[in-house]
C-alpha cells in the first residue's frame, strides 16, 4: 500500500499516470508525456508509467510501462449496463493502482491525463499521504467534476427502486474496501502547458492561481534546421483529421492559390483520424475542388519519420479552430526550418508572433490564409527571416532539456 514515503537520497521514484501512452492514441500530450518520461530517466530519475490497455489485447507490463488500467468514457445512472461497466472499471483500476504502488512504492504520483480512467486514483494517493502533481495539457481540469469516479457517488438513478439498489451496492463495496469513494482533490501542485490553459481553469473557478506554467520543449538536435530551395511551395499539415483542427481551411486556401496562378503549390496531409466520416468528407472536398494532383494523404506517420517529413516541406499550415493548449507540432516545424502560417488560438498565441516567427490568420479564413502563403511564396528574404526567427524561438525558449529540468526541480520540491 502507499506509505506516503518521501524522496531523500537517490533517484526520485515517479509514478506517471495517463489514460493513453504511446504508441496508443498518438496526440500532442501523449508525445509530450513520453518525451518528459525519457528526459527524467536520462537525468537519473526512476520513472514508471501506469496507463490504459487501450489498443492492446490484454494487460501488459514491460517493467517500465504498465498497461493495466481500463477506460470508460460515459455513464448514465439509469443505464444498468453503463453503471456496471463503470463500477467494474473503478474497482479494477483502483486495485491495479494499489498493486502498482505496493510494488514500486513511488515518492509521488504525476498525473498527465485521467479522463476515462478516473481521478479516484489521485484521491487514494492523497488518502495515504503520497504527493500528487498534475501536468495539464488540455481542458480536462476545467470540468474535472464530470470524472466518472466522482459522478457515480454524486448522481443517482431517477427511479426509486434502482436508486436504493445503487446506493446499497456502493455502500457494500465501500465497506468491503474494494471500492474507494474519492474525496476532495488538492490541485495546488499543478503544472500547465500554457498560460492560456491556466487562465481558462481559473475562469472556471479552479483553485490553481499558484500553479506553474511549463511550456512544451522539443529536441532541437532531432528536429534539425534545414535550408529550403528558392521558390518552394511545399505545404504541410501534421495532425489528426478532426473538425476542430481546421484541415478544410488549408484545402480551401490551396484552391485559392492554385486558382490564382500558383499551380506548383502542393499540400501534404499527414495524420490519421478517429472520425472516418470526417476524413471521407475531407477527401471528397479535395476531389470536388479538383485538387487531387496537389494534395497527398500519408495517413498516420510514426514519430520516427516525422522529422524527415519536415525536411521535405517548406511551410507548415496550422489552421486550428479550437483553443489549442500549446502545439508541439508548431515547435517541431519551427525547429526544422519551416515557416509557419497558422491561427493563434489558445496557447498558440504564446508561440506565434505575426510577422516575426510566423504569419497569423483568423480561423476558418481561407482567403487570409492563402494571402499569407502567397506572401511567403513571393518574398524569399521574408520567408527566410520567418524561418530563422522560428528556429531561434525554439532554441531560446522551447528546448526539451529546459522543460524536463524545470519539471524535475518542481517534482523534487514536492517530494521533499
Amino acid at each position: 500500500m502507499l506509505t506516503g514515503s518521501r524522496a531523500t537520497k537517490g533517484p526520485l521514484k515517479v509514478c506517471v499516470v495517463s489514460n493513453y501512452y504511446p504508441p496508443a492514441f498518438i496526440g500532442g500530450y501523449e508525445l509530450g508525456c513520453s518525451d518528459v518520461v525519457e528526459g527524467l530517466k536520462r537525468r537519473g530519475q526512476e520513472v514508471k508509467v501506469l496507463t490504459s490497455t487501450d489498443q492492446v489485447p490484454k494487460t501488459q507490463n514491460n517493467g517500465e510501462v504498465y498497461r493495466w488500467l481500463r477506460i470508460a468514457t460515459w455513464w448514465s445512472a439509469d443505464s444498468f449496463r453503463s453503471s456496471v461497466d463503470v463500477l467494474k472499471k473503478e474497482i479494477s483500476n483502483q486495485r491495479a493502482f494499489r498493486q502498482f504502488c505496493r510494488e514500486f512504492n513511488p515518492h509521488l504520483i504525476y498525473i498527465w491525463n485521467p479522463v476515462g480512467i478516473s481521478l479516484s486514483l489521485a484521491s487514494i494517493a492523497q488518502q495515504f499521504g503520497c504527493p500528487v502533481c498534475y501536468f495539464v495539457s488540455d481542458h480536462w481540469l476545467e470540468e474535472w467534476e464530470n470524472d466518472l469516479g466522482y459522478r457515480i457517488w454524486r448522481e443517482q438513478p431517477t427511479r426509486i427502486h434502482r436508486r436504493i439498489v445503487w446506493k446499497t451496492a456502493l455502500t457494500l463495496l465501500r465497506g468491503l474496501k474494494v471500492l474507494h469513494r474519492p474525496e476532495g482533490l488538492n490541485f495546488h501542485h499543478t503544472q500547465f502547458a500554457s498560460q492560456n490553459l491556466k487562465q481558462q481553469a481559473i475562469d472556471e473557478g479552479q483553485p490553481v492561481s499558484e500553479a506553474k506554467v511549463i511550456h512544451w520543449g522539443i529536441d532541437v538536435v532531432k528536429f534539425r534546421y534545414a535550408e529550403k530551395p528558392n521558390g518552394s511551395k511545399r505545404l504541410l499539415y501534421v495532425g489528426q483529421l478532426l473538425p476542430h483542427k481546421g484541415v478544410h481551411t488549408a484545402i480551401e486556401a490551396l484552391k485559392v492559390l492554385v486558382s490564382s496562378g500558383h499551380t506548383s503549390a502542393s499540400l501534404t496531409i499527414a495524420g490519421g483520424s478517429v472520425m472516418p466520416a470526417y476524413e471521407a468528407e475531407i477527401r471528397q472536398m479535395v476531389s470536388s475542388l479538383q485538387l487531387e494532383e496537389h494534395v497527398r494523404f500519408t495517413g498516420h506517420i510514426s514519430r520516427e519519420l516525422v522529422a524527415s517529413l519536415y525536411q521535405e516541406h517548406d511551410i507548415l499550415v496550422f489552421p486550428s479552430i479550437w483553443d489549442e493548449p500549446f502545439s508541439i507540432t508548431v515547435l517541431e516545424a519551427m525547429a526544422s526550418g519551416l515557416a509557419v502560417v497558422g491561427t493563434a488560438t489558445g496557447g498558440s498565441s504564446e508561440i506565434l508572433r505575426n510577422g516575426v516567427n510566423s504569419l497569423v490568420f483568423q480561423k476558418e479564413d481561407a482567403q487570409q490564409c492563402a494571402a499569407c502563403l502567397a506572401t511567403l511564396f513571393g518574398d524569399q528574404q521574408f520567408f527566410n527571416e520567418i524561418r530563422h526567427n522560428g528556429r531561434r524561438t525554439v532554441e531560446r525558449n522551447h528546448r526539451i532539456e529546459q522543460m524536463v529540468e524545470t519539471i524535475e526541480c518542481s517534482l523534487k520540491e514536492l517530494a521533499a
